[in-house]
């Protein structure tokens, strides 16, 4: 019998095997990360949940600082991809369950920026806001942070020496 899990991981599959992979000059979905160490912890992270049983729903590809997207099913707490942030295209941040306090529960402990509940991760700037945490900075994404963080208010008062308005 196919459970809930099992389509879901199909439908997820289907979504990432459509996102386009190289150079962001190609307008990719997927470009490279920023450096070869951050490619290097990635893979890190990756092998360390390979070595204690995950499963890898694509084959894992990398070429120099170009990491493919993967969907990893039955994560488990002992591994690193659990709770240290990959900085990269694994799909982290999500809970499903019918149980909406327990979700509630699972997303409080979760040390991640944004955590979708019964649903894959859909953030992006023009879908809602999501907050770095640790050593991901203190920066914000999200179309109307973006927008304060670029701005800042400022009043300025111009004394004439005549009134340039007539109080009623």
């Amino acid at each position: 019998m196919e459970t809930v899990a099992d389509v879901l991981v199909e439908k997820m599959k289907a979504k990432v095997a459509k996102l386009t992979v190289g150079p962001p000059e190609d307008d990719c979905d997927i470009t490279p990360v920023v450096s070869e160490s951050s490619a290097n912890f990635i893979e890190g992270l990756v092998k360390d949940a390979k070595e204690k049983g995950v499963t890898f729903c694509q084959e894992y590809t990398r070429d120099g600082n170009l990491i493919w997207p993967l969907l990893l099913d039955n994560v488990r707490p002992d591994m690193r991809i659990a709770w240290e942030e990959p900085f990269g295209l694994v799909f982290p941040g999500c809970v499903f369950t019918k149980d909406v306090n327990k979700a509630i529960l699972i997303s409080d402990a979760m040390e991640t920026g944004a955590v979708q509940i019964n649903s894959a991760p859909a953030r992006g700037p023009d879908h809602f806001p999501f907050q770095g945490l640790k050593d991901s900075g203190i920066e914000s994404q999200g179309i109307t942070n973006s927008i304060n963080m670029m701005t800042k208010i400022k009043s300025t008062v111009i004394n004439l020496p005549t009134p340039s308005y007539t109080m009623g």
